[in-house]
């Protein structure tokens, strides 16, 4: 089976840290230690974290955040029904004493409200993230394009002064770069607890430039 590379590379490993980032917020709400927790303890972390980045962000910034919020819950609660089973589960309606089809329905979203509920806000969390990092993105442009350019300066010295050549260190750079970008992934959208993105992405912006300056500069000297 042949490796997985470019562009489904970054589409693969995202949907395993989407898929990932659930399974832990299950945990976390069930799991009893080191504290009992719960869905309710979950939702005041997303509202922790909610007011954290709307203090930090502008009206346009945070009405971006909503617009992610709203693409990303249409496909995995609306269009697969989970929505439904959610508001049926939160709002059930009077048992009609019968073995129905809906009366069944109604016992089971009853039954699983509690994960759905988590779900549904691991969901929003992840997609909150999600938006932070796109609006963090022209950041990570601006300094990939610094690096590059510097790396490029680098690269034409060494051609032009019989430096050394280093598949080594561009090959394990360029491995870098891919893989601080899925570290930054990894460590942000993730964990259920409420994180300040100023922890997070400007160390990711540094590794992120050195890996890619280190690529360019190291790229072999003679195409």
């Amino acid at each position: 089976m042949e490796n997985i590379t470019g562009t489904l590379w970054y589409v693969k490993w995202f949907i395993l840290v989407f898929l990932g980032a659930l399974m832990v917020d299950l945990v976390y709400v069930y799991w009893p230690w080191p504290a009992v927790r719960g869905v309710a303890v979950f939702q005041h972390n997303l509202h922790t974290e909610t007011q954290l980045i709307a203090g930090l962000s502008n009206p346009q910034g945070l009405a971006f955040i909503q617009q992610v919020q709203a693409w990303v819950y249409q496909p995995t609660f609306v269009w697969t029904g989970l929505h439904e089973f959610l508001m049926l589960g939160l709002y059930p309606v009077a048992d009609s004493g019968t073995a129905s089809a809906a009366d069944i329905g109604q016992g089971l979203a009853t039954g699983f409200r509690d994960q759905i509920q988590t779900a549904y806000i691991g969901v929003l969390l992840f997609s909150q993230r999600l938006a932070v990092l796109a609006l963090s993105a022209p950041l990570f442009g601006l300094v990939a394009l610094a690096m590059f350019a510097d790396g490029l300066l680098t690269w034409y010295k060494r051609r032009t002064s019989v430096g050394r050549e280093s598949g080594f260190i561009y090959h394990h750079a360029k491995h870098a770069f891919n893989y601080t970008l899925l570290a930054v992934w990894t460590l942000y959208l993730l964990p259920p607890m409420p994180l300040d993105p100023r922890w997070v992405i400007p160390p990711a912006l540094v590794l992120v430039g050195l890996s890619l300056r280190l690529a360019v500069g190291y790229f072999k000297k003679y195409l």
